[in-house]
């Protein structure tokens, strides 16, 4: 068996479930969206749009703090995630979105309305394709090389040729 073909479990789990990645969905969700209202107030003039961008961006940031704290453990535990360039890039790039959507935080704190154009819609455009290239480079990270995933024989010590248990 290669060495990408053995499951690498998280050292952040409840239940073998690993939380960087139940996490992370929501400030990628949140980042993500914020570009889709920010064009929605640019077309439509609603200031409705302009407050909900802050909002997703603020919890996209808050949140994303929260995974990022939780995917450095790994990191920083797993030497498997180290030895490949995936989890470098991953660590990087995701850096460089949380900052960046700290920046866009920082930049409507005062003035959600006047700050989407135009730097506000250019931040949360980069911004997004960052979280985009983070998420790609995490599921290289797990579907190609098993961080973060465990096999069924680590369940209850059971046979890994078992049936599969039904939902």
């Amino acid at each position: 068996m290669a060495a990408h073909d053995r499951p690498i479990q998280s050292k952040v789990t409840i239940k073998q479930h690993p939380l960087h990645p139940m996490v992370v969905v929501f400030p990628t969700s949140f980042l993500i969206s914020t570009v889709v209202t920010d064009v929605l107030f640019w077309w439509r003039g609603e200031p409705l749009w302009a407050y909900m961008s802050f909002w997703l961006t603020a919890a996209g940031f808050g949140i994303g703090v929260v995974a990022a704290i939780l995917g450095f453990i790994d990191f920083v535990q797993l030497r498997q995630v180290r030895r490949h360039v995936a989890g470098w890039s991953h660590f990087i790039v995701a850096i460089m979105a949380l900052s960046l959507a700290g920046a866009n935080v920082q930049l409507r704190i005062d003035d959600p309305i006047g700050a989407v154009l135009p730097w506000g819609i250019v931040t949360s455009t980069v911004m997004m394709i960052l979280v985009v290239i983070t998420g790609w480079l995490g599921g290289t990270l797990t579907f190609r090389h098993g961080i973060g995933t465990y096999s069924h024989e680590l369940d209850a010590g059971g046979d890994e040729s078992a049936a599969p248990v039904e939902d």
